[in-house]
């Protein structure tokens, strides 16, 4: 078929790219860093996610820690829970955090230490969680040293502490927390111990991303290992563009679905129509009234239906147009516009009449005051109530 080079460039294009990268001499190697929030909370508290199953905190106004003291997440997806056959419990006393020369013994320092300098009380967790080729999950706990002022560590420490009376220790205050950050319009996902994830995979919320060597997430193209990454930077096990079976032509879109009932436009600026099943039509005159040759091409004439304006129908009209609506990232929730762009900085009323603010990273605020005076609840809803009340 003498459209076919033509037809099938983008996805020919990203092809080639990918046989260039894994048939070349040296399969390209990529790292892969999993972030998945503790299965178990320690006296009211979530320990701190150190990725690839391992959480870490430090207890401070007491040492012991008992079956008790420890809140298993048991969840709608995925449980966790103990394993006593093979671990015992409770755990009773907990070592000192350590601090030689300066050096905190905190997960991000263990390779700057003496080895086995820092003691740890290990909680193991089994999960159906399949993150992980284990489905053991662990819990490091240490004990801040009597006499060590909270208020002087730095705050790479402080954001491991748990308080075992169950109060606030201030974990959070004056340090970053991990999690996405948007720079620059450009995504990063920054680890407990401040430094970003790079060079790899990133799985997070049951999804996978792909972070450059620079620690930008990569969206709607060809990782360096020859995976495509949708719009959404999402890994996908497909490449959009075009593809032939034996009952002839489809184009499979960005978000990985078939094109159907709908016009597509190459890249040469030809037009072509794909029925409700899926496959490029030939020869024929589409339902909205335009005619498509032997090779599927639109003939450039008008429509031969009157008054023909239909959403998504008829050369010219937008295919890929996002899908409006509500979308989960990580711990909180973004909304999609219909033109592909988020929420940002700014109002957005839902179909129900609620009202949600938006801030400058695209995430929906919560429990806070908006910057124009106005509060919204736990749930992102606006109180109703005006900005000088």
């Amino acid at each position: 078929m003498n459209k076919k080079t033509l037809l099938s460039f983008n996805l020919a294009l990203m092809l080639s790219l990918s046989a260039t990268m894994t048939a070349s001499a040296e399969p390209v190697s990529t790292t892969s860093t999993t972030m998945e929030n503790s299965g178990a909370f320690l006296f009211e508290w979530r320990p701190v996610d150190c990725g690839n199953g391992q959480s870490f905190a430090i207890l401070v106004g007491g040492n012991t820690i008992n079956e008790s003291d420890v809140i298993l997440n048991r969840g709608y997806d995925y449980g966790y829970t103990f394993n006593p056959a093979a671990y015992p419990r409770p755990w009773g006393q907990v070592p000192d955090l350590v601090n030689i020369n300066g050096i905190w013994g905190i997960p991000e320092n263990w390779a700057l230490l003496p080895e086995g300098s820092q003691s740890v009380t290990r909680i193991v967790l089994l999960t159906n969680n399949k993150n992980f080729s284990t489905n053991e999950r662990y819990v490091d706990v240490t004990h801040l040293p009597d006499g060590v002022s909270v208020k002087d560590l730095p705050a790479e420490v402080r954001k491991y502490l748990i308080n075992v009376d169950g109060s606030d220790a201030g974990a959070y205050n004056g340090t970053t927390t991990s999690g996405w950050v948007k720079e620059n319009n450009q995504w990063k996902y920054r680890k407990p111990d401040g430094s970003f994830v790079a060079g790899g995979w990133l799985n997070v919320d049951q999804k996978s991303y792909y972070m450059n060597d620079n620690g930008i997430m990569l969206a709607d193209t060809i990782t360096p290992d020859g995976i495509y990454v949708n719009p959404y930077g999402e890994k996908t096990g497909y490449f959009p563009g075009w593809i032939e079976d034996e009952k002839g032509w489809r184009y499979i879109l960005k978000n990985g679905k078939y094109a159907g009932a709908t016009w597509i436009q190459d890249v040469d600026g030809s037009w072509y129509y794909f029925n409700i099943g899926t496959y490029m039509e030939t020869d024929d005159i589409t339902p909205d009234g335009y005619r498509v040759g032997p090779d599927g091409v639109w003939d450039g004439n008008p429509s031969s239906v009157e008054n023909t304006i239909r959403e998504k129908m008829g050369p010219g009209a937008s295919v890929n147009k996002a899908e409006e609506g509500w979308e989960v990232f990580g711990d909180s929730w973004k909304y999609r516009l219909s033109n592909g762009d988020y929420a940002t900085n700014s109002w957005k009323q839902d179909d129900d009449g609620k009202w949600y603010y938006f801030d400058e990273s695209s995430l929906m605020v919560t429990n806070h005051k908006t910057p124009d005076g106005y509060f919204v609840g736990a749930d992102g809803v606006w109180d109703g109530k005006s900005a000088a009340e």
